[in-house]
């Protein structure tokens, strides 16, 4: 088949020779790549087919052009074979040109192939001058510096066209720097809100799209990554977006809803907890402690001589007790430890029956920070239920946080915006100082799109102490399993 009418046309040759209908945003973007200066920079939101476009795009300029070369790339391996490439090899079907059955390759002349590349090394993607090339960039605020330079050598042939698309998560990438360089760019932004799956479901249409951003999916993200706020407290910043009963309803996005609903860049220095919340949490508990639930410690040991070795109790949702020691080495904190281990194993046993067994000391967990001096604790633990806990470990969802001090930040926050944490039962001082500790830290997103909290002495240096505090409680309701729940009095039931 002749494909020379499709070489401006690329639109027309998703919907002639792959059979696939692009949305507006989509053709958008194809065009855009026909056009000066031939560079586009698309900062998409999660699920808008930006992976579908992006493979579809592979196959118009393989086809339209020889020779022609057209170049891949993506931060990882996933990105490249199971993302990309899958599209490609999809909206391929059966007509020729791949050279293996899992290679991201399509060739038919040493002159004339597409080839899907990992962001790692920046020679691999050196030495193509051809006069017609394209380059895509996937999940591009994850691609250094360098495989940019090396394409900026590339597009100086007589055709090329060079895409860029991606999450706007993280404002030190190269991504970003290009954005602000202006009119070399033209840039497109695809917010989830404006897909026409939302459209069509907000009047009680079925999808067009079904495999894209559904309404329920966005509702739940604008619940857990975005704020309501009355319409008299909007910002320019601020969004609207209708209740399920159709009531209008402003929010106020999140870095996370910023990038990965509103397709913008996050603002920087947002705050892990917010004042909304911190005010959820110190109302009182609707229920009672259950009696089922055993007590558990959370324990942040002093790193230096000015920082408060802090101690946190909690039984299922309900903070019970906190205490700030300065001035302790690990022997006294141990035994302290063991003290509080026997004082809450007897009130829990005097929750439960008459004649029930007395509950073992030996059985309360303790979680520790065993970063630095704390693991002088969890080794004099004796028989105790210790549990070394490193801040600076992998998290249990790794795609989520880059390690687990931030994961156990917003395990805790996200817990108390769900309305499971009590704090009502702490001494107002108390409570005052961890909401102190708690509205400082500041996150951003990493270009993995990750929340990454602040580090420990950054927020010291800004309130003038450390946060030993909230690291305790963050600990108390840490879980190995990934979500903060309790352990049962009997067996190791969870929540």
């Amino acid at each position: 088949m002749d494909y020379a009418k499709y070489r401006t046309d690329p639109a027309g040759y998703a919907r002639d020779i792959l059979k696939v209908k692009w949305w507006a945003k989509q053709v958008e973007i194809a065009e855009a790549l026909c056009k000066p200066p031939y560079r586009v920079l698309v900062k998409a939101s999660h699920s808008v087919g930006k992976s579908h476009l992006a493979g579809g795009l592979v196959n118009w300029w393989y086809d339209t052009r020889f020779p022609g070369v057209c170049l891949t790339t993506a931060p990882t391996d996933r990105q490249v074979k199971d993302v990309l490439w899958k599209e490609v090899r999809r909206q391929r079907r059966k007509r020729p040109g791949f050279v293996g059955p899992k290679m991201p390759r399509l060739e038919s002349d040493p002159t004339h192939f597409a080839h899907g590349f990992t962001a790692r090394d920046a020679t691999s993607f050196q030495g193509q001058h051809e006069a017609s090339i394209l380059l895509i960039f996937d999940e591009a605020v994850g691609i250094d510096g360098d495989f940019w330079e090396a394409a900026e050598s590339m597009c100086q042939g007589a055709e090329y066209g060079w895409l860029a698309i991606f999450n706007p998560t993280d404002t030190t990438s190269r991504a970003y720097l290009e954005e602000q360089a202006g009119s070399r760019w033209t840039v497109i932004d695809i917010p989830a809100t404006e897909h026409p799956n939302i459209a069509a479901e907000l009047v009680a249409r079925p999808p067009e799209y079904p495999s894209a951003v559904r309404l329920n999916w966005l509702r739940d993200r604008l619940e857990q990554w975005a704020e309501r706020i009355e319409p008299g407290d909007a910002t320019p910043t601020d969004i609207q977006f209708p209740n399920p009963d159709g009531s209008p309803q402003w929010w106020r996005p999140g870095p996370l809803a910023d990038a990965r609903l509103l397709a913008r860049w996050p603002a920087s220095g947002c705050g892990v907890w917010s004042d909304p919340v911190w005010r959820s949490v110190e109302r009182a508990a609707p229920d009672p402690v259950p009696e089922r639930w055993l007590p558990q410690i959370g324990c942040d040991v002093a790193r230096f001589g000015e920082d408060w070795t802090e101690l946190h109790v909690r039984c299922g949702n309900v903070s019970l007790h906190h205490e700030a020691h300065n001035g302790w080495d690990t022997k006294r904190t141990t035994e302290r430890l063991k003290q509080m281990c026997g004082e809450w194993a007897q009130w829990a046993t005097q929750l439960r029956d008459r004649g029930a067994d007395p509950i073992d000391p030996r059985r309360i967990p303790v979680k520790v920070d065993d970063d630095g001096v704390g693991g002088g604790v969890t080794d004099q633990r004796g028989g105790f239920n210790f549990q070394a806990v490193s801040s600076a470990s992998n998290a249990n969802d790794k795609e989520a946080y880059p390690n687990r001090r931030s994961e156990l930040w917003f395990t805790v926050a996200d817990r108390a915006k769900r309305g499971e944490l009590f704090l009502s039962n702490l001494p107002a001082h108390v409570r005052q100082e961890l909401k102190r500790q708690a509205m400082a830290p500041t996150y951003k997103l990493d270009a993995a799109g990750r929340r990454v909290v602040e580090p420990k002495e950054d927020t010291k240096e800004r309130i003038g102490r450390s946060p030993d505090g909230m690291d305790a409680v963050n600990l108390a309701y840490y879980e190995p399993s990934g979500r903060g729940g309790a352990v049962a009095v009997e067996g190791s039931r969870g929540r």
